[in-house]
């Protein structure tokens, strides 16, 4: 007899989270497992990934009635006003919490393996504690909490119910390890999977690119334009300085959406390149964007194990990274594999873009080094390992 996984996510959007839970889903053998996908919010039109999720998975919304997902979903586009926001934090919590625990109560009944893709059913956690679960942690605990200790304590108590907890990278097991001991049997390092193959078959499509960005060439960030975590702002404010200072030729391609967008936009403007500067909005294919790129930029403040890193391997192009408190110097190989600067440093992220630029001998050297790390990120390594927790 089958057994039966429940995978739960909070939304499913664009992001790296999502795409590696729908690689792991086509990977798992349904003839060895039923498979149920839990989504808390149902974000609609913004789910441009949902056809890629397996028929053979079960899909389900804990919430999909427009009164209790459309603060969310505004929230998460940079649409929601102040009657909106205050809807959300007052009133709909209590409402959402509810329904969410009735109707994953529901799904639970037949369910072998609850395994938590983001932890956001960890304040749930009493509703499965007699079955094993397993918690994915794609931060580190002290980058998401800034070393509040209340916040951190009460995660950690919550994850300590689960039978396992997967950390994306060593420098996150580590850091786990070290905040809290007693919960060091339960962590498990598995790497996040790509299927490369399919990335570069995905990069074949066609896009469409104006004469000047055609010939003079571009760069390529990619990821959810929030500023509390991916710093647009200091990637947006080295190109410039690499443009107006040193006369770089090449353009800035942005692949993403999300709330700073408008923000980011404006910031081109004041800048004197907002005619230089692509903003592509959601693209549910960024490796056609990618493929032609001469270097990827790369500008978050914290990370766990940024899926886009390894993508950009797989295709690869020569990055540029700021030196993440966990996951990136892993993918880069302390510097062997991309170039490392430090966090909201525009200076020094111009002069990387300015070095790297104009050395393609060392872009060879990252690209032929990041190759020694891609099996480890293949979904056909990755899915024997999770099982072994199943």
């Amino acid at each position: 007899m089958k057994r039966t996984l429940l995978f739960h996510v909070n939304s499913l959007l664009t992001g790296g989270i999502e795409r590696i839970l729908i690689e792991i889903l086509k990977g798992i053998d349904p003839q060895k497992y039923r498979i149920k996908l839990s989504i808390a919010f149902n974000m609609g039109e913004k789910e441009v990934l949902k056809d890629q999720i397996p028929t053979h998975v079960e899909v389900h919304y804990l919430l999909d009635h427009p009164m209790l997902v459309t603060a969310h979903k505004n929230k998460k586009t940079g649409n929601t006003n102040f009657a909106e926001k205050a809807l959300s934090e007052l009133f709909l919590p209590t409402v959402q919490k509810m329904v969410k625990r009735r109707k994953l109560n529901t799904l639970l009944k037949d369910v072998d393996v609850v395994i938590d893709f983001d932890t956001t059913l960890a304040s749930m956690h009493k509703l499965f504690t007699h079955k094993k679960s397993i918690a994915y942690s794609h931060f580190g605990f002290d980058n998401i909490w800034q070393g509040r200790r209340g916040k951190l304590n009460k995660l950690a108590h919550r994850l300590s119910h689960y039978t396992h907890i997967v950390m994306l990278c060593n420098e996150m097991k580590e850091e786990a390890a070290r905040l809290y001991p007693v919960m060091a049997p339960k962590l498990v390092k598995i790497y996040n999977a790509i299927d490369v193959q399919r990335i570069k078959d995905l990069a074949k499509e066609e896009v469409m690119l104006t004469e000047n960005f055609r010939l003079d060439g571009y760069f390529v960030s990619a990821g959810r334009i929030h500023e509390t975590q991916k710093d647009f702002t200091t990637l947006i404010k080295a190109y410039a300085a690499a443009v107006h200072k040193h006369g770089i030729k090449e353009h800035l391609v942005i692949v993403g959406d999300g709330g700073s967008r408008e923000k980011m936009e404006t910031l081109a403007s004041d800048l004197g390149i907002r005619e230089r500067v692509l903003f592509t909005g959601m693209q549910r294919n960024p490796y056609k964007w990618m493929k032609d790129a001469s270097l990827f930029l790369f500008s978050s403040k914290y990370e766990g194990l940024p899926t886009v890193l390894i993508e950009a391997h797989g295709l690869k192009l020569p990055i540029i990274s700021t030196a993440t408190p966990t996951g990136v110097r892993e993918l880069l190989m302390n510097g062997k594999a991309g170039e490392l600067v430090p966090i909201g440093d525009i200076e020094a992220m111009t002069q990387a873009i300015l070095k790297l630029a104009k050395d393609e001998n060392l872009q060879r050297e990252y690209v032929r080094n990041a190759q020694e790390l891609l099996p480890q990120f293949e979904i056909s390594y990755m899915i024997p390992e999770l099982e072994k927790l199943f």
